[in-house]
């Protein structure tokens, strides 16, 4: 019962919400009087906390003299208080991304230094996703468990009407494992040009921030132990290194 409570209050009802909740569970119908006893809940304060949690959808009220409770089916009540919590995250998440992103121009931010490959993997993803206006990618390696992400990732960044550009090389060796690099990115949806590059993974997103990726690299095969991670916010870092992506983007290739 002491978890139970605790994650009520969690999904932010207070103790003597949950409490009143959890005695309703027990009691479906009743007067604020039965619901006060068990629930040890005060009687100065029931009536209160029952209206807010007809209000929050969990109980309705039933007029008459006295006033009775009913509690409505709990499956129905969590599924409609999950869909608008998760909504609400959503609009939260919207505002602060959008504040956060308003303010890595003007605001000098360290390199960010991730060590851990599910980190790199998962921060890479969350930067195409976030992607609104342009993306520039340079692969000069690619791990087999990123390959399908990506592709996902990629199609749903296209779909926003975001510009992509992709440097990329034809195919790379990762674990002594060839990888045709090419045949990954040619059914995809955006602009790809393919040359010799560095086994370094690059990406930038609106002129915002960007993610080097490094791994061990014996010259021959690249592996995916101890990849790390620079990820950086500073404006002009970012514009040097997209002035020298649209240099060789414009080159000429054979």
């Amino acid at each position: 019962m002491d978890d139970t409570l605790r994650i009520l209050k969690q999904m932010g009802l207070t103790e003597y919400e949950s409490k009143a909740y959890l005695a309703m569970v027990s009691l479906i119908y009743a007067k604020a009087d039965q619901i006060s006893k068990q629930s040890e809940v005060p009687r100065s304060k029931i009536y209160m906390v029952l209206k807010s949690l007809s209000e929050k959808g969990f109980i309705e009220v039933i007029s008459g003299r006295p006033l009775h409770y009913r509690i409505i089916p709990p499956e129905d009540a969590f599924t409609k208080y999950k869909t608008k919590l998760l909504r609400d995250l959503d609009e939260i998440q919207e505002r602060i991304t959008s504040l956060y992103d308003s303010k890595l121009p003007s605001n000098y931010t360290p390199v960010t230094t991730l060590d851990n490959q599910n980190k790199i993997i998962q921060k890479q993803d969350m930067l195409l996703d976030k992607s609104t206006n342009t993306l520039y990618i340079r692969i000069g390696f690619i791990l087999p468990e990123q390959v399908e992400n990506i592709k996902k990732l990629l199609k749903k960044v296209v779909a926003k009407n975001v510009t992509v550009k992709i440097l990329a090389v034809p195919k790379c060796t990762v674990d002594n494992q060839e990888i045709d690099v090419k045949s990954i990115l040619n059914n995809l949806p955006v602009d790809v040009k393919y040359m010799n590059l560095p086994a370094i993974q690059l990406i930038i997103r609106d002129y915002k921030e960007m993610l080097m990726v490094f791994t061990e690299n014996s010259g021959k095969s690249v592996s995916n132990k101890n990849m790390v991670g620079l990820l950086n916010t500073n404006p002009i870092i970012i514009s040097n290194f997209i002035l020298a992506f649209n240099k060789h983007w414009k080159k000429e290739f054979d």
